[in-house]
């Protein structure tokens, strides 16, 4: 499997507080047959680490995983809180920003208070990137229809494996089913933080039992395939 969503750097925002605490997430990665992870800090107003800082925590996070025999491949990207500077930060930071440094950013949205989702993706979309929306299933005031209109502008769509797996709150197990029963879902990741439960290899099954090996093998592995290839 693929992660294209993680929060494994340490010390850069409220997913790892130590180097160590990284290192066993990556490997509980790793067990639940995840052989590439992109790590996604977020981007926000309490979080804005500088591109070189990650890099230098990532390179020290790769090292540690060799040294411990885990050979899980470690990628970069960001995960962007969407406001009104958003498009010029883009503009700004390009490549940085992306995951892989590839065309595909992940972006983020308030989870209560409504938010444009679908028009920020067609806004994104224009500028020449392909915007994938974070754990959609979270954003309280979403609609079925309003997935439909990210797809059709041009948006793909993530969901986590934990509303999958029925950890986090039924409103999301609910509407996690809802966007799979309609073919919208893209990608499944796991959002990792310190303290969230790993439930890959469970999401897989269930996805798998209910969805076809096909549909799973799709938002698992082929789909984020495509990202790792820049």
């Amino acid at each position: 499997m693929i992660d294209i969503h993680s929060h494994l750097i340490p010390t850069v925002d409220d997913g790892s507080e130590t180097e160590e605490i990284s290192l066993n997430m990556a490997k509980g990665l790793y067990e639940q047959g995840v052989t590439d992870v992109i790590c996604t800090p977020h981007f926000t107003n309490g979080y804005k680490a500088e591109y070189e800082e990650i890099t230098k925590l990532a390179e020290k996070l790769k090292a540690d995983l060799k040294e411990a025999g885990v050979p899980l491949n470690i990628y970069l990207g960001r995960e962007i809180f969407v406001t009104k500077l958003t498009k010029q930060q883009l503009k700004e930071y390009d490549r940085k920003f992306t995951l892989n440094g590839s065309e595909y950013v992940l972006i983020e949205f308030d989870l209560v208070n409504q938010s444009e989702i679908a028009e920020t993706v067609y806004e994104i979309a224009n500028m020449g990137y392909i915007p994938i929306v974070a754990h959609i299933e979270r954003y309280e005031y979403c609609t079925l229809d309003e997935a439909i209109e990210v797809k059709e502008m041009g948006g793909m769509i993530q969901v986590n494996a934990d509303s999958i797996a029925g950890i986090s709150k039924k409103l999301h197990h609910k509407m996690v089913k809802k966007l799979f029963k309609n073919g919208l879902v893209d990608f499944v990741a796991s959002d990792l933080h310190d303290g969230r439960d790993i439930v890959m290899q469970d999401a897989y099954k269930i996805v798998k039992r209910k969805f076809g090996e096909e549909t799973a093998e799709e938002v698992f592995y082929k789909n984020a395939k495509k990202i790792l290839k820049g």
